[in-house]
């Protein structure tokens, strides 16, 4: 599961000013860092390179770490922090994400991904091999999933997917009533959004904010 997210950017402030617009979100910042009251999963804003960085939950952080290894992937050691320890996998085909082991009081095993949370999340990966290392890691449970090379994640939450195809980052999706004013709210704060496309569960699209980062938003009928 995701337990927590970053969305980074060359400017935190400005980008708190694009998401209120887009979802409504307040903050308690502390310099460059601003969290988003009330997030489930939490999340938060701040300074780095465009993107963002979803950290997936491990319940032992050194045990995870040597078990990227044995699998053939690389692992930082774990870094602790007042919330837990942190660290990077590389699954050895491309793909780099963040593994997080928390502490209790920073554990939220049952997100409530709500209207303006993130509520869905799809992660692309090179081959089945990357995709097994995954699973194998992150104990995924895969279930064919209704396009070509994508695959359901039945056990985690927020939900999830895997599409093979090529390495990159993962697809945060946010969760909103209504795609098409969403979307208005994008363009209207400086950002695009793709065009409105139907999916099983509802309908989505892909968006750029004001500062190059992606991100979907996404409904539900």
């Amino acid at each position: 599961m995701i337990g927590y997210f970053t969305i980074d950017a060359p400017d935190p402030r400005r980008a708190t000013a694009f998401y209120t617009a887009v979802f409504g979100w307040t903050y308690e910042s502390n310099g460059d860092y601003h969290h988003i009251n009330g997030s489930s999963p939490a999340g938060g804003l701040t300074k780095r390179d465009p993107g963002t960085t979803p950290s997936f939950v491990v319940g032992d952080a050194d045990a995870a770490a040597a078990k990227a290894r044995e699998l053939g992937g690389t692992a930082t050691e774990p870094q602790r922090s007042k919330s837990g320890w942190s660290f990077h996998v590389e699954d050895g085909h491309g793909t780099r994400l963040a593994l997080w082991q928390p502490v209790d009081e920073y554990r939220d095993d049952d997100p409530k991904c709500g209207e303006g949370d993130l509520f869905y999340f799809v992660q692309p990966v090179a081959n089945d091999a990357a995709k097994g290392f995954w699973a194998d890691l992150l104990g995924w449970e895969l279930t064919p999933g209704s396009h070509d090379n994508g695959w359901n994640i039945v056990n985690v939450s927020p939900p999830g997917g895997v599409f093979v195809s090529a390495p990159g980052p993962t697809d945060l999706y946010f969760r909103v009533a209504d795609v098409e004013a969403a979307a208005e709210r994008i363009r209207a704060a400086g950002g695009t959004a793709g065009p409105i496309q139907p999916n099983v569960a509802g309908a989505h699209a892909n968006c750029v904010d004001d500062q190059g980062i992606g991100f979907s938003i996404g409904s539900l009928r």
